[in-house]
C-alpha cells in the first residue's frame, strides 16, 4: 500500500455542488477510484471548479464510507490572486500526510496549485486535453493577456513533473515535444517513458440503459419518435453552427422526431456557443421540438440518455479538436445512445473506423442530415452500433483499463532521471537550466513586470528584440 496525495478538480460523485460535474472533475475521480480499489491510501484535494470563497458542497457519502483509506479536502478554484494562499494551506496537508508520491489531475486548474507545492516527491501530472490548442481559441477573448498568465504554470508543470499522461496519442506526442522545448529530453531521461496515454474512462458500475424513464417519450415527444440528443458544455472546439443546422435539418425532414439537449454554457470559460445556439433555436420553425433542458443531476442524465436514440457531436477542424477527446461519448455509449460525430478527434476517428459510431462530414450539415436519417431508418444497424459501442466503453475504456500505466507507476513511484540528479546531487542539466530561465522570463512578460517601464525591463526587451528582430529591422 502506498500513500498518494492527489490534487484534482471537483465536484466529485460523492458530494453535491452548485456546479455540475464536468469532464475534468470526472477525470480526477478516474484517477482516485482505481487507486482506492487497489488498496492505496489517498488524500484527495479538490479545487472546486467555478466556486470562489468557501465552496458550497454537501456530502452524499462521507469519504470514509467510500473507503477507510480515503480522505478529502476541498478549496475554491485557484487563480493568480488566490493560488499562493491555497497552496500554503495544501502544503500543510501534504506535509502532515507524508505521501510516497503526488498526482496532479484535472489539467491546469490543479496545476495552478500543485506546481507551487514544495517537495521532492515523485510527481505525475495528468493533463486532460491540449493546453496550447485551447489557449489558441481563448486568445479571441477581450483580455488575452490574462489567459497567458496560465502559460508559465504550464511550463512549470513540464519542468517539474516526473511522469505525464495525456488523453490521446496525439496529445501525448505534443507533450513529448513540449518537454523537449523545456530541456526535459536530455541524457538523464533517455529511455524513460515520460508520457503515456490515459483516455477518458467510464466509471465502474455505470448504469445500463433504463426502461421507460418517462423523461422524454410521452412527455417531450411521442413514444416512437426519433430522439436526437446532446449533453455537456457548448465548448470552444464545437462547430455550433453546423450542430444547429444538423438538428434543425433532421427535424424538418423527419416530422416524428425531437431534439433534447442537456447542459449549456460553461461559466467562467465559454458561454458564447450556447448563447448563439439559443438564439438560433428561438428563430427556428421547429423550435417547439427542440428542448433545452439545461444542467441536471447525474441521476437524471442517465434517465434522459436512456430514452435517446442518437447523440450528435460536431467538431471544428482546429488543433484543440485534433488533440483532445470527447468524454461525453462514454456516457452515451454506456446507455446505448448511438454516437454521430465528425471524425476529427482521435476517439471519434477510432469509433467511426471500427463501426461503433456514425461518421458525419465536416462542415456539411445537409449531407450529415441525409446520413443520420438513412442510418436511423435501419433499426437493426442502430442496435448493432449501440451494442458494439457499449461493449467498447465498458471494457477498453473502463477506469481500470485506462489507468493501467498510472497504477503500475504508483506501485513504485520514481523521480525522472534528470530530477533525481537535480534533487540528489543538486545538479541542474544545462537544458533544464535554460528551460527554467525562459520560464522566469515568461512570468515577467505575462505578469505585472511587463508594464514596468524601468531601465531593467527595457534592457530585457532590447535583448529579446536582438534575439528575435523585427522584420523591418526596428530597434528599441
Amino acid at each position: 500500500m502506498k500513500k498518494i496525495f492527489v490534487v484534482g478538480v471537483g465536484p466529485l460523485p460523492f458530494y453535491k455542488s452548485r456546479i455540475p460535474q464536468n469532464s475534468i472533475s470526472e477525470g480526477t475521480w478516474q484517477v482516485i477510484q482505481p487507486l482506492l480499489e487497489d488498496g492505496h491510501k489517498v488524500r484527495a484535494i479538490t479545487l472546486e471548479f467555478g466556486q470562489q470563497g468557501i465552496p458550497e458542497i454537501e456530502y452524499l457519502q462521507q469519504p470514509r464510507e467510500i473507503s477507510p483509506n480515503f480522505e478529502h479536502q476541498y478549496y475554491e478554484e485557484p487563480f493568480r490572486t488566490n493560488c499562493v494562499k491555497i497552496a500554503r494551506q495544501i502544503q500543510m496537508a501534504l506535509s502532515a500526510f507524508d505521501p510516497d508520491c503526488v498526482i496532479s489531475a484535472g489539467s491546469m486548474i490543479a496545476a495552478w496549485v500543485s506546481t507551487l507545492l514544495k517537495h521532492r516527491l515523485p510527481t505525475w501530472y495528468d493533463i486532460k486535453g491540449g493546453f496550447m490548442p485551447e489557449l489558441q481559441l481563448l486568445m479571441e477573448k477581450p483580455d488575452p493577456q490574462a489567459i497567458f498568465e496560465v502559460f508559465p504554470v504550464y511550463k512549470s508543470m513540464l519542468i517539474r513533473g516526473d511522469r505525464f499522461s495525456a488523453v490521446t496519442q496525439r496529445q501525448a506526442d505534443m507533450v513529448l515535444g513540449e518537454l523537449g522545448m523545456v530541456g526535459r529530453l536530455n541524457a538523464h531521461t533517455l529511455g524513460e517513458n515520460l508520457v503515456t496515454v490515459k483516455p477518458t474512462g467510464l466509471p465502474p458500475n455505470s448504469p445500463k440503459r433504463l426502461e421507460n424513464s418517462g423523461r422524454i417519450r410521452g412527455k417531450l415527444c411521442e413514444e416512437n419518435d426519433l430522439v436526437l440528443f446532446s449533453s455537456g458544455g457548448f465548448n470552444t472546439w464545437q462547430d455550433t453552427r453546423m450542430f444547429f443546422e444538423v438538428v434543425e435539418g433532421t427535424l424538418q425532414a423527419e416530422l416524428k422526431s425531437c431534439f433534447v439537449c442537456l447542459g449549456g454554457g460553461i461559466g467562467g470559460h465559454h458561454n458564447e456557443g450556447f448563447t448563439n445556439f439559443e438564439k438560433w433555436v428561438s428563430e427556428s420553425p421547429v423550435k417547439n421540438r427542440i428542448h433545452l433542458v439545461g444542467w441536471v443531476p447525474q441521476a437524471e442524465v442517465v434517465e434522459y440518455e436512456s430514452e435517446a436514440d442518437i447523440g450528435i457531436n460536431c467538431d471544428l477542424d482546429i488543433p484543440e479538436s485534433w488533440f483532445g477527446d470527447r468524454s461525453r461519448f462514454l456516457s452515451w455509449m454506456a446507455r446505448r445512445v448511438v454516437v454521430a460525430t465528425t471524425p476529427v478527434c482521435q476517439p471519434s476517428e477510432q469509433l467511426v473506423k471500427e463501426g461503433k459510431a456514425i461518421g458525419l462530414p465536416l462542415g456539411d450539415a445537409t449531407e450529415a442530415v441525409r446520413i443520420l436519417l438513412e442510418t436511423a431508418s435501419n433499426k437493426e444497424r442502430l442496435l448493432s452500433i449501440a451494442s458494439a459501442a457499449e461493449d467498447h466503453a465498458r471494457t477498453q475504456w473502463s477506469y481500470r483499463e485506462t489507468t493501467t500505466s498510472l497504477r503500475e507507476w504508483v506501485s513504485n513511484p520514481v523521480l525522472a532521471g534528470d530530477n533525481r540528479i537535480r534533487f540528489e546531487q543538486d545538479h541542474i542539466d544545462f537544458q533544464q537550466e535554460l528551460g527554467s530561465l525562459e520560464l522566469a522570463l515568461d512570468r515577467m512578460f505575462t505578469w505585472d513586470e511587463r508594464n514596468d517601464k524601468t531601465r531593467d525591463w527595457k534592457r530585457i526587451q532590447k535583448i529579446l528584440l536582438q534575439r528575435w528582430p523585427w522584420p523591418d529591422g526596428r530597434k528599441l
